[in-house]
Formats: structure tokens, sequence, C-alpha cells
């Protein structure tokens, strides 16, 4: 009767139900068909291959293995359910049907399998991954000094330790619930207001008092292996009053309460068992309420005791060691410990400034900063609505002067940009689907007009016709299929060019070729487009182009490994465009380490920028090149996935010419050294030298903390220039300097650290300090009143600060501009030696006014002066020589002639003083 009744609805059921399936399916396969044709025709297969083994294999081995584990204990549960019976009444007739055995096996298969398919995905992603990193792992080479395991231990195995067992506590705990259920439905426990299992309701045999004994059992051995492995959690995750590092109370009061948990829970374990087989009987509340007040009043109790009556009155002599260790784990997970420190014997600027080396110094530095770059490129070189730019970077190029600073920004397709937004525009016309080549000025200098000195610019590119000019900026090849922001998917009929070359042997292609109808169908039902099923614009040689963010294409790869923070940046390379990316290796892990902010993170113990990672802005090829070969975590990584990571000498040496140090690195190591600088327990105890970022003024006049800069500038005791990357320090709570921390990037130092301390008596003015003093100055402050009377915007870019001998000068640029949206100008340079401040309309200038008398003797007649025709208005009545002399000052200066630019200036200075005694000027 029951099968009559449910055979009719039987067909309806099976098609909706076949449909959706088929519906699920196909999509399944489309997005891991094009996903693996993608990974073939970039090169990484392999990766692809391993990665989805792994991953999913962990996942239907855990869905499997739980479905099997709760299928046989309902197997077992289920015996003790008897024969079922199901009424049914229609009118005054009662029906009354057995449910046969078979039924009850096709429930508990379905719930099985339900649970299987529920924990086979909710199980991390990263269970698989974990394993075969823990197959992979080897020594680190260092030990930690509590429980003396290899770093790999808690880096590697005992995250997938603790992941697994909580895996299987939750089998096991599902288990049990269910198994409890079916006990308490079929009236196998009894429930008294006692709580109490007794024989006689368990039946003669006791198979299920067993039953429910082994599963009790099991979950308690379970949560001992929790406690047992919370142990070496202590070392993250430690409770010291002294910056909650791992401490004495962790380990005289934590750790032995651990240890005596786990073994109480092993006894209670044990014990559950005795009284399963034993037949004995037991009150469940008073067995609860016991062990929790032991487990609360030993867990808590005992190490707060220890903590206020023996910690705080002798912190700092019980603390000490620990401290000790955390500030070398902490040093060793951010790559501190390679540190150069050196004292900078700071002399004050009445001493002497060697102002021609600070005009050196400064001139390698950048004055134009990314925004101020963007709205100019945009204005006057993206020269169609579809083009925009979408950052601007800093890097070295070299001249025969020299190698100079270099800004560049790649001009990409703005598909928002597109006057007509049909199917063929947006995916299949050239000029839509393809950047046009870069942009290029003058970092640290700007045009009559307060302008970026343009290098490269145009459609196509166009290289100025300067000596000066870098070679190596020469554009040949301008076409950017990949770019560094979110792209539609492209489709193109011609395979890029075979004399271009190729790093890595694996790379087949830049898109998947559509030459079939079952590519053609799956690409349709991957992007969800119909047109891509009937467009006449495709044919056998068409490929398809997604994924053509660059930092969507490497996190693609590799994401699951290696951590992108920071946008790519781009570098001419033999006459193309390719994007240079940083991939990081991290860990929360890492033992006795400080937990420190990370940028896409939650915090992480272990940091290491150990990837360079270059993309092909036409081919899309990716290479990923190890730049340190020390990184223990990077070398599990090529364990795991042999042939993904390249040597950095198959670099081609012009790319690593190229190389920076990350930013995100260095601004993560300062925040470190913030309080981890300090050398020895007592003076990190008691935080007597904490520092902090410097702030600095943004556009809109608010304060910023101080931003990391890139520059071209020669160190103190050092005889060559070099690319650094430099930020500042200033104690916390106050604004003056008190140490720099410069990173080389260059080749033959790359990642070289140096701090450059700064002894606290010597008050050197911060870079905040420097900002007010170009405010409170009354000459800059009349100019920067009268340009926003009239309406304009002012604002002062990012403050430079270099060493000059053994003293400090500071270099901000400022800005000009008409309206909110207008091109920012670069007006003025405000030059100081954090005493004094010059502004004038050129670099030479502002340094002129620190070097001599002449225009401390004039600020107020000059302070409105804007170029050498006003200049000669105001010395119309001096004599024909000083004019002479103040004409070659400032061709010198346009020359970038600074030994002619004082000499001039020496002689005007010898003049005027002449003048002064003879006529009283």
């Amino acid at each position: 009767m029951i099968r009559s009744l449910f055979r009719s609805d039987r067909r309806v059921v099976s098609l909706v139900s076949a449909f959706f399936i088929a519906v699920v399916f196909a999509d399944l396969f489309a997005r891991f068909y094009i996903d693996k044709l993608w990974f073939e025709a970039a090169g990484y297969s392999a990766v692809f291959w391993k990665q989805l083994i792994w991953q999913w294999g962990a996942r239907v081995f855990t869905g499997i293995s739980a479905a099997l584990f709760i299928y046989a204990n309902l197997k077992i549960a289920s015996k003790s359910l008897g024969k079922f019976r199901i009424r049914r009444q229609m009118g005054d007739l009662v029906f009354s049907e057995e449910v046969s055995t078979g039924y009850v096996n096709r429930i508990g298969l379905i719930v099985a399998a339900f649970f299987g398919l529920w924990f086979g995905l909710v199980v991390s992603s990263r269970l698989g991954l974990q394993f075969l990193f823990t197959l992979n792992g080897a020594s680190w080479g260092e030990k930690d000094p509590i429980f003396e395991r290899d770093l790999s231990f808690y880096v590697v195995s005992l995250p997938f330790l603790e992941t697994l067992v909580g895996l299987v506590a939750g089998i096991v705990a599902v288990s049990l619930l269910i198994v409890i259920i079916i006990y308490v439905l079929s009236g196998v426990i009894g429930i008294s207001n006692k709580l109490q299992w007794t024989p006689s309701n368990l039946g003669t045999k006791g198979r299920p008092r067993k039953h429910l004994a082994v599963l009790v059992c099991s979950l308690l051995t379970i949560l001992a292996g929790m406690i047992w492995l919370s142990r070496y959690g202590l070392l993250t995750n430690g409770n010291s009053a002294v910056q909650n590092i791992f401490g004495y109370t962790d380990y005289y009061a934590r750790l032995p309460v651990l240890n005596l948990l786990t073994g109480l829970t092993l006894s209670l374990a044990i014990s559950t068992l005795a009284v399963g087989f034993k037949r004995l009987a037991i009150r469940v509340p008073m067995v609860i309420f016991a062990f929790t007040v032991l487990g609360l009043g030993a867990g808590q109790m005992y190490p707060s005791f220890v903590q206020r009556f023996r910690v705080e009155p002798n912190e700092l002599s019980l603390e000490g060691s620990f401290i000790e260790e955390n500030m070398r784990f902490t040093r060793m997970g951010f790559g501190l410990s390679e540190l150069e420190r050196k004292e900078f014997e700071y002399k004050r600027p009445e001493e002497g400034v060697d102002w021609l080396e600070a005009m050196e110094q400064f001139n390698g530095l950048p004055v134009w900063n990314a925004q101020a770059l963007l709205t100019t490129y945009r204005e006057l070189e993206a020269r169609f609505p579809y083009y925009d730019f979408f950052g601007a970077t800093i890097d070295r190029y070299p001249t025969d002067e020299g190698v100079v600073p270099v800004a560049l920004s790649v001009r990409e397709i703005l598909p928002s940009g597109i006057q007509d937004r049909n199917w063929q525009n947006v995916h299949i016309r050239t000029e839509y689907i393809q950047g046009n080549g870069i942009v290029a000025s003058y970092a640290s200098n700007r045009t009559s007009e307060g302008r970026p000195p343009m290098l490269i610019s145009g459609i196509p590119p166009d290289v100025t016709s300067n000596a000066e000019t870098p070679s190596k900026l020469l554009v040949d090849n301008p076409t950017v299929f990949v770019g560094s922001n979110p792209q539609n998917y492209a489709v193109v009929n011609e395979k890029f060019s075979e004399d271009r070359k190729t790093i890595r042997s694996q790379f087949n292609s830049r898109g998947i070729p559509i030459n079939s109808l079952t590519r053609t169908i799956a690409s349709a039902w991957y992007f969800q487009d119909t047109n891509l099923l009937f467009s006449d614009d495709l044919d056998t040689a068409s490929e398809l182009l997604f994924k053509r963010d660059a930092l969507d294409r490497v996190r693609s790869i590799a994401g699951s490994i290696l951590h992108f923070p920071e946008q790519p940046y781009p570098v001419v390379h033999e006459g193309a465009i390719v994007w240079v990316l940083d991939g990081f290796t991290m860990s929360s892990d890492y033992p006795l380490s400080k937990l420190t902010e990370f940028p896409g993170t939650r915090g992480m113990r272990y940091v290491r920028n150990s990837v360079k990672v270059t993309v092909d802005a036409e081919t899309g090829e990716v290479v990923f090149y190890v730049v340190d070969a020390n990184d223990p975590l990077l070398d599990l990584y090529r364990k795991s996935f042999p042939g993904m990571f390249l040597e950095l000498t198959s670099m081609p040496s012009e790319l690593q010419a190229h190389l920076r140090y990350s930013t995100s690195m260095l601004d993560l190591q300062a925040n470190v050294l913030n309080q981890y600088h300090q050398e020895t327990a007592s003076l990190f105890h008691g935080q007597q030298d904490v520092w902090t970022l410097p702030q600095e003024l943004s556009q809109n006049s608010s304060t910023v903390p101080y931003r990391s800069e890139y520059g071209i500038y020669t160190l103190p005791g050092e005889s060559e220039e070099a690319f650094l990357l430099t930020t500042a320090f200033v104690p916390r709570g106050r604004q003056n300097l008190t140490a720099i921390l410069v990173a080389h990037n260059d080749p033959q130092d790359y990642g070289r650290l140096v701090l450059f301390e700064i002894p606290v008596e010597d008050q050197v003015p911060g870079p905040r300090q420097v900002e007010a003093l170009i405010e409170q100055d009354p000459v800059i402050s009349q100019q920067f009143s009268l340009w926003r009377t009239g309406g304009s915007q002012v604002w002062t870019g990012h403050i430079h600060l270099v060493p000059v001998g053994e003293t400090l000068v500071y270099m901000e640029p400022v800005f000009l501009a008409a309206e909110e949206d207008a091109i920012p100008e670069l007006r003025r340079f405000v030059v100081s030696d954090g005493y004094r401040v010059s502004m004038e309309p050129t670099l030479a200038g502002a340094i002129g006014g620190l070097e001599t008398d002449i225009f401390e003797m004039t600020a107020e007649s000059l302070s409105d002066i804007g170029d050498i025709e006003e200049l000669r208005e105001v010395t119309r009545d001096w004599p024909a020589e000083a004019l002479d002399l103040l004409e070659q000052a400032e061709r010198a200066a346009q020359n970038l002639d600074f030994a002619a630019f004082g000499e001039s200036l020496r002689q005007l200075r010898d003049l005027l003083q002449n003048l002064s005694v003879e006529g009283g000027l």
C-alpha cells in the first residue's frame, strides 16, 4: 500500500531531481574544464592537479569516512528499535502497515550520506594541503626552548593535527548525538530526574550501554588529545601580563594544569568505558559537575593565583628570560636577525652643511606622489575615454649621467569608458580590449609649467628626444592584455609573435584556444554568455583571454600558499611591459613571536618576502622566482610543488635591476621595531623606549603616518649612491626623530637592512616638526594664504629626509591646483636643515636660500617673486654686474650645474656686501 502511494509521484520527483542534478554537474564540469584549460595554457597544469587532488581528496576522504562511521553507529543503534508500524486512517477505516528493515536501512543510509556530504563540504580546503606539507616537512634547524621541538612542528605539523583532531571530534560527537536520540526514542535510555542509566533500562545484554560507552570514551580521548595539543599553543597564545607573551605563569602554572586536565580526561574516558562494560550505575550530573569544578578550578584559579601572588611582585626577575626569548623569536620571525644597527652621530647644521652634497642627495628623490601623477597622466595622456591609469610607480633607470628615478604608469583599458558597449566592442575589438604602452616622466624634477618632465608620452608611446632619456625605456611592444585592473574576458584571433621569448618551457599560450564545440559550449556556460556560441568573429585560431588582472592571475596559481598584499608595478624590459609582484610566505603559528598586523590578514608571527613574480603584459606568462633561498617555509612549498619556482639566476639581469624591497615588508618590520629595537629585557619590560611612525601632512591637510619612500642617495659611510627604501621613527608621544630604517634594493645588496639610531639627547627635528616650522614661517605662510585666497588648492607632498655628512636635511614639494579636479602643478620646493626653512621655485634656489645670506637679507621683498623678470624689477637699481651674476646663477640652476650656481651666488654676495659697505644698500 505504501509503495503504491509513492509510485505515482516518483516519476515527477525523479525528473525534477535529475534536472537539477544535471544543471549542478554541468556547472561544475564547465568550471573545472575551463580552469583546467587555463592552467594548461599558463603552464601550471601540475600545480592545478596537485592542489585539486589534495584539496578535494581530503574532502572526499573525510566525507566517506564520516558517512561510514555514522552509518555503522546507526546500524548498531537501529537494532534496539524493534519493528515499526505506520498507521493511516481513511474515513472510519484504520490501516496499519509494518515498515520493513530495508526501509530503516535506507533511512540510515540517507542520514549517513547527508552528514558525510556535510562534513566533506565544511572541512577546510587547506586540510589536504596541510597533510601534503606535513609529509614534505623538513627540519628548520631551530628548536623552541620550552618543548625543544623543531619549529617546523609548530608551523606545519601542529596546524594539521589540530584541524584533524577537531574534525574527528565533530564526527564522533554527531554520531553520539544521533545514537542517543535513537536510544531515547526506542526507550532504551530511561531519563529520570536523576538522569541515571540502569541495567534494567539498557537491556539484559547491555549492547547499547557498551555502544554509548565506546562513543563517549572515544570523544573524551579525542578531547584529551586536543588538550594535549593546546600545550603547544601556549607558545603562540601566551597570557603573560608583559605584552601577552609566553611567560612565567604559562610555563609554571598553565602548562602543568593542561597536563593534569589531559590525565583527568583520559581517566574519565577509561572510567566511562568501565561503566559501560561492567554494568555499573553512574550519576551523570555528579560526574559532569565534579569534572567541571575541578577543571575550572585548576585551569583558571591556580594560574591566576600564581600570577597575582608570585609573578606580579617579582615580574621583571621572573619574566626576564621569557622576554628575551620572545625578543629573539620575534626578530627571527620578521627577518630582523641580520639587521645592521649603526649610531648616527648627528651634528647641528650650525657646524656646517655641505649643500652641494645635499643637492646631489635631493636629485635622486621623487618629488611627485602617485595622486598628483595620476591626475596629470589622466588629463594629458589618457587621450581616449576608454583608457585610464590605475597606478603610478617609482623606479630607477640608467642614463649616461647615471641612474635616475623615473615615474611610470601603464595606459590600460577602462571598460566603463567604452561608449558603445556592444558585445564586439567589449570583448573582441582590438582597440577596446588591449591597453597601449606606458607614460614615464622624471620623478625628481618639473617643467617650467610645474608639470612632470615627460620621457615617454603619446599613442603610440614616443620617447622624448633627450640625451638624458634612459634608453631602456624604449617601448617597442606597447600591447597590454594583462594589467593591474580587472578586465572583461577577451577573444583574440591572432597568436602572439613567435619571436617573443618565454621563460618557462611549460608556457603554452596567453589564452584558451576555443577550437572545438566542447570548449565553446563550456566557455559560454562558464561566462554565462551565449554570444560565444553564435558569433561569426570566432574561428579555430581564436583564443579566450580571462583573468586579465595580473594580481588575480597570480593568486589563481599560488594564492593557496603565497600572500600578495600589493598591487603590481610595471617594468620596461626588452621593449615590452612586464608586471612585477611581491609574494610572501607567512604563518601565524611561529612560536614565541609577537602577533603583528599585516595587510590582508588577521596578524602574522612569521613573514618573508621570498618570492618575486613577473607577468608579461602581452602574453600573460607568469613566472615565480626565489629571492630568499633561506626561507624554510618556501623550501617546503618548493618540495610540495616541484618546478613551480625558478632560481633568481633564471631571471634576466635587466629585470633583476628593477626588483624593489617591498613597502609592505618594510612597514611591517618598522611596526615590529617600534618595540623590538629594545635590546634588554628590562627596557622591554618597562617599555621605556617605544617608537612609532612620525606624522606628516596629507593633501587635505590632515596628518597621516609617515610613508616609506623609494629614492636614490648615498648613505653615511658609503661612497656609492643606491636605490633605497626609507622610513623613520619618533619616540612614542613625541615628534623628534629617533631612528631611520633603510632597505637596499640594488641586486648586489638586495634586502640589506640598516637602522640608523639617533641618540635621544640630540633632539633631531622629526618630519612633523619640520612641517610645523614650514607652516610657521611668515614668508611661506603668507604665500600659501595668497594662493588660497585666489581660490587655489595648496598642499605639500611627502617630506623627504636624507643624511648629508653628519647632519640631516629635509625637502618637501609644494603643489598648486586651480580647482579640485585641475591638474596639480609643482610650484615650489621647501628645503630645511631642521631649524631654518627656505621656499623657492627651484630646488637649487631653495638650497641657496639656506646656503647664503642674500635671501635672508631680502626675504620681505622677494617673498612673492615668481620668475627672473620680477626679480629684475626689484633689482633695477643694482649695477649691471650684479644682474649678470644673478642671471648666471639662474641659468646654472636650470642646467643643474650646482657648482656654477654656488660660485655665482658667492660672487653676488661679495658684490652686495661691498655695495652695502660703500653705499649703504
